[in-house]
């Protein structure tokens, strides 16, 4: 007989004391450790320690599930004081029932608790029969697994999601970049895993999906986000070659993480509160005058930008050159942020501006943050306003400025521009003069005079600062 466990513990429970309670559970039904297929509790525990390690250490599969997901399964005994705790009435039956895929017939333990003589933690195990394999799955042919795109953050375990933990918990293979394997090493015990190098991407994702195959599920790792210079697009790209569509049996889950361009500008202030964006000098897959372009284009509307893979080895030149083209449209004295490894143990951060930028400290593990021209650093902390002071009078408790309304657009928006873009031509101003004068394309500016003003529409609620 193949059984399910659901677990419920104390935060911080040892291994010793689940062992223990797991083991009185199994000895009061006659059952062996053998005949565990799975344990399962809510998420809320993805990262007890404890917990994954009797997974690990049994080569158990491991679930988790969420409050809503546990509250909706039928139990023996309900707990208002558990759904007070964890949003769900049971834990530890509910989860035995889920992992077993059974309804509550099956249970053949309630509920055995033990609070452990040593450590005063308490743990509650609850047993049910797995349901019955089905013919197709007792065959020898393998069912389809699932891969998982997980993107970890920064690098610190602190600052990886739940889901993130949870899915590297859940799976059968572990497959990264010898650097990221090592950023979550505390979390691989048990697990089957895959090191691959800088260069070889496309074989993670190869090996991802052959595992996937397999019957296994795979956890494809990233660091920062898996859809931001990640993993999720070369395993797409893997995925479509070899026939996959999101009908195949094969799963495909993004899981997100907080990527390097959010951690590192966490570390200097708030220097993307404005428009930004993010390019990389990385011209290994790229065309170098495809970068370029983007460059000055990006240094041309005045975006905050953050370089990705700004200079490695052998790859010196390119920040030159990505200065000497932000310097055709930025002040020499515009503020930079150069953040190496953020949230890690090497951690390091530097000031500089753009002139200086080439010189700085930078290599593979360095994001560059370079401001607009209203960036400003202030007691070591990099800023880009929002443009509040455009429209209110932050010294004065916020009052509106002559001529602004709140809630509506600048006298300065599009239907105030175009008014004074209306009455310089209708005075003589030509089209090479204005599109001179805001730095436009000339079609665009003859396309704009050409249509008529539309009448701006009565005063009304707006909620334009709802993304905010």
């Amino acid at each position: 007989m193949k059984i399910a466990l659901g677990l419920g513990c104390d935060r911080g429970t040892p291994l010793a004391t689940l062992e223990r309670a797991v083991a009185q559970a199994l000895d009061s039904l006659g059952l062996a450790w053998a005949d565990v297929v799975a344990v399962a509790s809510i998420d809320l525990k993805a990262d007890e320690t404890g917990l994954l390690a009797l997974a690990a250490q049994q080569g158990w599969q491991i679930r988790f599930y969420s409050a809503a997901e546990l509250a909706a399964v039928p139990v023996p005994n309900p707990s208002e004081t558990v759904r007070k705790y964890t949003g769900s009435p049971s834990v530890s039956e509910a989860a035995a029932l889920l992992a077993a895929g059974v309804d509550m017939s099956q249970l053949l333990l309630e509920k055995h608790k033990l609070r452990g003589p040593e450590d005063g933690r308490n743990a509650t195990v609850s047993i049910a029969r797995m349901k019955e394999m089905t013919e197709q799955q007792d065959s020898t042919a393998p069912q389809a697994g699932k891969i998982m795109l997980v993107g970890i953050g920064p690098g610190s375990v602190d600052h990886m999601t739940l889901r993130a933990r949870q899915a590297i918990a859940e799976a059968d293979v572990v497959i990264g970049y010898v650097t990221y394997i090592k950023l979550v090493a505390d979390l691989l015990e048990g697990k089957e895993i895959i090191r691959k190098s800088m260069t070889e991407e496309l074989d993670r994702a190869v090996s991802a999906l052959e595992a996937a195959e397999a019957g296994k599920k795979v956890a494809l790792i990233s660091s920062g986000d898996a859809g931001v210079y990640g993993m999720a697009g070369p395993t797409y790209e893997v995925l479509f070659q070899a026939g996959w569509t999101p009908e195949h049996p094969v799963q495909l889950e993004i899981i997100p993480g907080a990527s390097a361009i959010n951690s590192c500008a966490a570390r200097v202030g708030a220097p993307l509160t404005h428009d930004f964006c993010s390019i990389s000098l990385s011209d290994l897959l790229t065309p170098w005058p495809v970068i370029a372009r983007r460059l000055d284009a990006a240094a041309y509307a005045d975006f905050v930008v953050a370089l990705y893979n700004p200079k490695s080895g052998r790859r010196t030149r390119q920040i030159v050159e990505a200065q000497r083209l932000f310097l055709r449209h930025r002040r020499p004295d515009t503020p930079v942020a150069i953040v190496k490894s953020a949230y890690r143990r090497r951690e390091r951060i530097e000031f500089t501006t753009l002139d200086r930028m080439s010189e700085a400290d930078i290599g593979m593990l360095s994001t560059v943050l370079i401001g607009n021209s209203n960036t400003v650093v202030q007691h070591g902390l990099m800023v880009t306003p929002r443009g509040y002071a455009n429209k209110y009078h932050l010294d004065e408790g916020g009052a509106t400025r002559s001529g602004e309304k709140p809630g509506r657009s600048l006298s300065t928006g599009l239907l105030g521009w175009l008014e004074t873009l209306q009455a310089a031509h209708a005075e003589g101003a030509s089209y090479e003069d204005l599109a001179a004068e805001y730095r436009l394309p000339l079609d665009y500016i003859r396309a704009t005079l050409s249509e008529p003003l539309e009448a701006a529409a009565p005063d009304s609620s707006e909620e334009e600062m709802a993304t905010e």
